[in-house]
């Protein structure tokens, strides 16, 4: 690799959690290598639509720490060049009947977690999306959420690190943290290379474990699979960015009998297969939609199930995307924690080691993330506290 100087920080994973990470230690002041398997913004920062969404999230620590991601997320507007970040608002569409008292019972849940959501009915819902189809009835609304292009940040965030004076090395697969004494070495790559440095971040999402597994540190998260596809540009915009229907099964509100939501012909393909009904209009008037999931599955590509269901369901949700070019088609990994919040700690057993992964909604809280690890980093109390995100809470309880 030619790389072997020591740092004061490395980074192991480039997506927006690690760019991010290795862009605010940068500006901190600090020596950094940023490395990844691939490039940065290879994974699943780089294969997803780009929902800045907080229409699911828990109330209490959850909702809390998404509206403080959503509301630095709209500060970066004015520190990097345009990455497409709109307050767009949002909509989760139905149309069968059955989820119109779901659409209810979620609409209440979600007011009383602190969120100006409404229900609305087909006409005021057609003044936001013209272009909705004919079996759509209705929609959950709500103003806070927003779109960006997260490939666009990512490749922002790694240009700024490296114009500033920060290593990039990649390809390159890290085998090992080093140690020395009790405290963080550096890191071993898979060729040999050591690269020296008293502070490590792993930031490699769903390939976190690879190297935190080795030092008995691993996170109880589980791979997930999400599907997308792009068309090539619209002749219309969708302004907000939707959600569907099917998102219900995945966040039930309290009282609903998940197994009594009726489940599209195309989802029965293969059922274990989720869907969310995702779409959004990027500024060159192409869509981006989808997504299938996959609970447990760490397979990067799209599947042909996965692809049917989401191209019959846009199809009934937005009708003028039927005829639209498919330009590509993939599929993005993240890592699902049991309670869906990433892991945020600098006191993970290994001194200057820094764990900052698990970001089930990484669009949202990513970047985030990276100014509070630099904040660790350098000694300073983080711009949001962190004690939730400890990998302590998922210890065991005592007998």
């Amino acid at each position: 690799m030619g790389v072997n100087r020591g740092f004061d920080a490395i980074v192991v994973g480039a997506g927006i959690a690690g760019t991010a990470s290795a862009w605010y230690l940068r500006r901190e002041g600090f020596s950094v290598a940023l490395l990844d398997m691939h490039h940065p913004g290879w994974g699943a920062s780089g294969r997803n639509p780009g929902f800045l969404w907080l229409q699911t999230k828990a109330a209490g620590l959850s909702m809390d720490f998404s509206l403080a991601c959503r509301r630095f997320a709209e500060s970066l507007t004015g520190e990097f060049p345009d990455f497409c970040f709109r307050a767009s608002g949002g909509l989760i569409i139905y149309r069968d009947e059955a989820y119109e008292p779901v659409a209810r019972a979620f609409v209440a849940d979600r007011v009383a977690s602190g969120l100006p959501v409404e229900l609305l009915e087909r006409p005021a819902l057609r003044d936001l999306c013209p272009d909705i189809g004919p079996d759509v009835s209705g929609a959950v609304w709500n103003p806070l959420d927003a779109h960006q292009d997260t490939r666009l940040l990512v490749r922002h965030l790694a240009d700024g690190f490296v114009q500033a004076g920060g290593t990039i090395v990649a390809p390159a697969r890290a085998e090992a943290i080093l140690i020395d004494k009790d405290a963080c070495g550096g890191i071993r790559l898979a060729d040999g290379t050591e690269i020296e440095s008293r502070i490590v971040v792993i930031a490699g999402g769903p390939w976190s474990n690879e190297l935190l597994s080795r030092l008995g540190l691993a996170i109880p998260y589980k791979p997930t699979r999400f599907e997308a596809a792009e068309t090539a540009p619209a002749p219309f915009r969708i302004k907000p960015v939707v959600s569907g229907q099917s998102l219900f099964r995945f966040f039930t509100p309290p009282g609903v009998d998940v197994s009594m939501l009726p489940r599209e012909p195309s989802e029965r393909i293969r059922p274990e297969l989720g869907f969310t009904e995702q779409i959004a209009s990027y500024p060159d008037g192409s869509l981006q939609f989808g997504c299938a999931y996959e609970i447990g599955s760490d397979l990067d590509r799209a599947t042909v199930a996965g692809q049917a269901m989401a191209c019959s369901i846009t199809s009934r949700n937005f009708p003028g995307i039927a005829g639209l070019p498919i330009v590509r088609q993939w599929a993005g990994v993240v890592a699902q924690t049991p309670d869906g919040l990433p892991v945020i700690d600098s006191s993970a057993g290994l001194a200057g080691l820094i764990v900052n992964t698990g970001h089930f909604f990484g669009n949202l809280a990513g970047a985030f993330s990276g100014r509070i690890v630099a904040d660790m980093a350098a000694g300073r109390v983080p711009a949001y506290p962190v004690e939730g995100f400890s990998r302590n809470r998922f210890k065991p309880a005592a007998a």
